[in-house]
């Protein structure tokens, strides 16, 4: 199976949307499949002027309706049946579910796909392939096209997500994707969601943790592993806890990401709780020359440069364009490109107004792509 990241699937998500192709996610848990297709609904509706639900189905609305899967048995689908005269006798007509949409435009998105048995799958062969399901006819839009596209999402087999297998005869009405989500694509949505710079920065440090460091039965037993989920929730668990010291701090993470790293993660607080980020803004040169010799200093940078970045994005008001411009220029070159890499995306044209911004991508060496300045 191909294996892309979401940069690249978001890429290529309009290209099966126009061709009204069906598209299978797969991936481990936790790696945006869901989250990928929610934000590409969003912006189709933007795009086309409609409104965006996830409940409702009209002409004016552009629907992302997520279908649980393992929530159905095969009747919910096909729907309650209704006794109906015909000539001279009666017959059944089956009246299928409300889930599925008989106006509007929209995505079809069954979750969760492998962990409903074989019969609810099976049910939904016909609506995959065509768009229609028992009594209910497809939808066609003024071009002829589907109004509305299928796709579909998963863990794999090996995930340890209690999950069933996929017939061949489901996997060929669909192509297919493996998510493998990157680092900084993480971090990116951590930061846009206003996610506890301290998370960032830990993560920055230890990506090892972004998920489990061994999948096999062991995670099943720890309950709590680390994925970008669970970081996220920890992110927002910890957000009003300023101090290493608060036992809350230890308690809250290892609720998510398990006891292990729970601690890793308290002993990178303790030692980032020594930087004082308003200082840095104020005097960058001095203040970053202090740490620059220290054993520790990889991890007070990723501290600093996940803080910085935390500021950008909130629009803080004590770190301009130009103060953060110093601040970049004064941190070691590696941590001058892994800051502009996180904040060069949000609030561009004010970091191209700043006159020494350009001359100090030349002097790095690095280039960025200002096509969508925002």
């Amino acid at each position: 199976m191909q294996q892309i990241n979401l940069s690249t699937l978001e890429e290529v998500l309009p290209e099966f949307y126009n061709a009204r192709m069906p598209l299978y996610l797969w991936g481990r848990p936790s790696s945006g499949k869901t989250s990928m297709m929610r934000q590409f609904a969003q912006r189709k509706a933007k795009e086309l002027g409609l409104k965006y639900s996830e409940d409702e189905f009209g002409p004016d609305i552009f629907t992302l309706k997520v279908i649980s899967l393992s929530q159905f048995d095969s009747p919910d689908l096909r729907g309650m049946p209704l006794i109906k005269d015909k000539d001279n006798y009666h017959v059944t007509q089956f009246v299928p579910s409300e889930e599925l949409p008989r106006e509007g435009q929209g995505i079809i998105f069954f979750d969760e796909m492998n962990n409903a048995d074989d019969g609810v799958r099976a049910a939904c062969y016909q609506y995959v392939l065509e768009g229609r399901y028992g009594e209910l006819q497809p939808l066609k839009d003024k071009n002829g096209k589907d109004s509305f596209w299928r796709a579909a999402a998963s863990n794999t087999e090996q995930d340890y997500s209690t999950v069933n297998q996929t017939s061949l005869a489901l996997l060929r009405r669909f192509s297919h994707f493996l998510i493998v989500p990157e680092l900084e694509e993480i971090i990116k949505y951590f930061l846009e969601n206003n996610i506890d710079p301290r998370v960032i920065g830990y993560l920055k440090n230890y990506p090892q943790d972004l998920f489990p460091e061994k999948w096999d039965e062991t995670l099943l037993d720890k309950k709590a592993n680390p994925f970008p989920y669970t970081w996220e929730v920890t992110g927002r668990m910890i957000k009003k806890i300023n101090s290493f010291k608060d036992p809350k701090l230890f308690y809250l993470t290892a609720a998510s990401v398990g006891p292990e790293v729970a601690q890793r993660f308290k002993a990178y607080c303790s030692l980032t709780q020594e930087v004082d980020i308003n200082k840095i803004i104020e005097s960058p040169v001095s203040e970053l020359n202090k740490l620059k010799d220290r054993e520790d200093s990889a991890s007070l940078f990723y501290s600093i440069i996940s803080s910085l970045a935390a500021k950008w994005f909130n629009k803080s008001q004590n770190l301009t364009g130009i103060k953060l411009i110093e601040v970049a220029k004064a941190l070691p070159s590696e941590f001058c490109v892994a800051l502009l890499k996180m904040v060069v995306k949000k609030r561009t044209k004010e970091l191209i107004a700043v006159k020494s911004f350009e001359p100090l991508l030349s002097k790095l060496g690095v280039f960025f792509d200002f096509g969508n300045k925002s």
